[in-house]
C-alpha cells in the first residue's frame, strides 16, 4: 500500500493523504481525515520514514551521546546507562522527542575522533550530549561539527559560549554549597567532600561551592577531608568504608551524586557508622532512588525532570524556527530535607 494508493481509495490528492498522516488536519475536513485513517487502518499502512526523509531532507532522528563504558580506578567497570540519573534524562528527552513525532537513537562514544565520525555519517536532525567526557578538546570538536553540519546540539553537564549550542545547566557552585552550609548550621565542623572533581569542570564547580562555605564559615578547607572517589555506587561504598576507617572524626559529607551518596552510606555502615547518628549525608540530584533508601536521604535538588523538559523545548523551536533567542539557561537548585542528617546542636 503507497500513498497513492491511499489517495485513489479515498478520491483525494496526495498532499490530502500526506496532511493527515503528518497530523495537519486543520487543512482537511473532518469527514476527509476519517475516510483516510479507515484506509489507513484497514490496510494496516506504514509511512517509508526512510523514503520520507529523503524527500522532505529530515530523518526526524535525533542523537543521544554518551560515553563509552568506563573503568573506575580499581578496575571496575563503568556503565553510564546503569548512572540513574542518565536513565532519568533519557526518558524525559525521549517522551519530549516523541510526543512532537522524533525518533531517539542512543549512542555511546570513546573520543573525539568517534564522535566526529559519528555526527558527520549520522542522518539526525540533531544532537544531545549527557555527561561528555572527551577531553580537554571537546568544546572545540563540539564548536567545529556546529560550524560545519548546522545541526541544532544541546550540552547537558558542561558549559560553552557558542551562541549556536543549546547549553541547560544547574547552578552546581550553589548546590553543594548550600549543602555544605546546611550541615554547618546544624553544628557539624568535620565535613568531607566526596568525588575525584580535578579535571573535570562540572565537579570542579560543586567542590568550588563546598570549599567557599568551608570558608566562609571559619572551619577552613581541610584536604584531609576531601575524598577522590567517581561518583559511583561502588566509590561511595569505598568512600564510606574509608571515611569510617580514618581518624579525622567526620560527622557529615556533601557528595555529588545521589548514587554516590547511597554507597557511601552503605560503605559508613559496614565500617560500622550509623546513619545519621555517626554520620550525616547529603547527596545531590533528587532522584527517586533517594527516597528508597533506610534512611531517606537529603539531597540537592536539581530537577531533573524540569532540566530535560526546558532543553527539548529549546531544541525543538531550533528545529522548528533556526533560532533560540536564549540557548543558554541555568536552573536553580534547593535542598530537600529527609532522614540522612543530623543537627548536633
Amino acid at each position: 500500500m503507497t500513498l497513492k494508493d491511499i489517495a485513489e481509495k479515498a478520491g483525494v490528492s496526495m498532499m490530502t493523504v500526506s496532511n493527515v498522516i503528518n497530523g495537519k488536519h486543520s487543512r482537511v475536513s473532518a469527514a476527509t481525515i476519517e475516510k483516510v485513517n479507515s484506509i489507513i487502518k484497514e490496510y494496516n499502512y506504514v509511512p517509508n520514514l526512510s523514503a520520507r526523509s529523503l524527500t522532505v531532507k529530515s530523518s526526524h532522528i535525533i542523537g543521544v551521546i554518551v560515553p563509552l563504558d568506563d573503568k573506575e580506578d580499581n578496575g571496575t567497570s563503568v556503565s553510564y546507562f546503569d548512572n540513574p540519573y542518565v536513565s532519568s534524562m533519557i526518558g524525559v528527552i525521549e517522551r519530549e522527542l516523541r510526543d512532537n513525532g522524533y525518533f531517539v537513537m542512543i549512542r555511546a562514544v570513546r573520543s573525539q575522533d568517534d564522535l566526529s565520525i559519528l555526527m558527520r555519517n549520522w542522518n539526525v536532525d540533531g544532537a544531545i550530549f549527557l555527561y561528555p567526557r572527551l577531553g580537554d578538546r571537546f568544546e572545540d570538536s563540539i564548536n567545529a561539527i556546529v560550524a560545519e553540519t548546522h545541526l541544532p546540539v544541546v550540552l547537558f553537564d558542561a558549559r560553552t559560549d557558542n551562541p549556536e549550542v543549546i547549553n541547560v545547566c544547574s547552578d552546581d557552585r550553589k548546590g553543594c554549597y548550600l549543602s555544605t552550609r546546611y550541615l554547618i548550621n546544624r553544628g557539624h565542623k568535620k565535613i568531607a567532600f566526596v568525588a575525584n572533581y580535578e579535571g573535570n569542570p562540572l565537579l570542579t564547580d560543586r567542590f568550588e561551592g563546598y570549599q567557599t562555605a568551608m570558608e566562609e564559615s571559619g572551619l577552613g578547607c581541610d584536604p584531609n577531608c576531601i575524598f577522590s572517589y567517581s561518583p559511583s555506587y561502588e566509590e561511595g561504598v569505598a568512600a564510606g568504608k574509608a571515611i569510617a576507617a580514618s581518624a579525622l572524626k567526620i560527622t557529615g559529607l556533601v557528595t555529588t551524586a545521589d548514587i554516590c551518596a547511597i554507597g557511601i552510606m552503605e560503605g559508613a555502615r559496614l565500617g560500622g557508622l550509623r546513619i545519621p547518628t555517626d554520620l550525616s549525608v547529603i547527596g545531590y540530584d533528587n532522584l527517586a532512588v533517594s527516597t528508597y533508601t533506610t534512611p531517606k536521604l537529603t539531597t540537592i535538588s536539581q530537577n531533573v525532570i524540569k532540566k530535560a523538559e526546558t532543553a527539548m523545548e529549546l531544541l525543538l523551536e531550533k528545529l522548528r524556527t533556526g533560532h533560540v533567542e536564549q540557548p543558554h539557561v541555568q536552573l536553580d537548585v534547593e535542598l530537600v530535607e529527609r532522614q540522612s542528617t543530623l543537627s548536633l546542636l
